[in-house]
């Protein structure tokens, strides 16, 4: 009977440290695919981060190019605003010594 007992204890020991391993490596597992499924998510969150990123910078970079234009245009108008000015000028001055001679002649 002691040897009955034993051969089964020796059959049932093996079993039962196979099935705590099985039970151990079923939970490592789940826990690896919910880290890789966590990983997966902060992967899908980041590159959806860096095309909004990416399209505001190329938003901002259109506006930063047409600004530039309308800076160049706006100098261009003030370039001759101020040759207008100045011409004017010129002329109410030579239109005022005219002037001004002609009263002191």
């Amino acid at each position: 009977m002691k040897l009955l007992a034993t051969v089964l204890l020796l059959l049932i020991s093996p079993a039962t440290v196979m099935a705590g391993n099985l039970s151990n490596l079923q939970q490592q597992t789940s826990q690896a695919y919910e880290q890789m499924k966590d990983a997966e998510n902060r992967l899908s969150d980041a590159r959806k981060e860096v095309q909004i990123k990416q399209d505001n910078l190329r938003y901002y970079q259109e506006k930063a190019a047409e600004t530039e234009k309308a800076l160049q245009a706006a100098q261009q108008a003030q370039q001759r605003a101020e040759e207008s000015l100045s011409a004017a000028k010129k002329r109410w001055n030579d239109n005022s010594e005219d002037l001004y001679q002609k009263w002191h002649q």
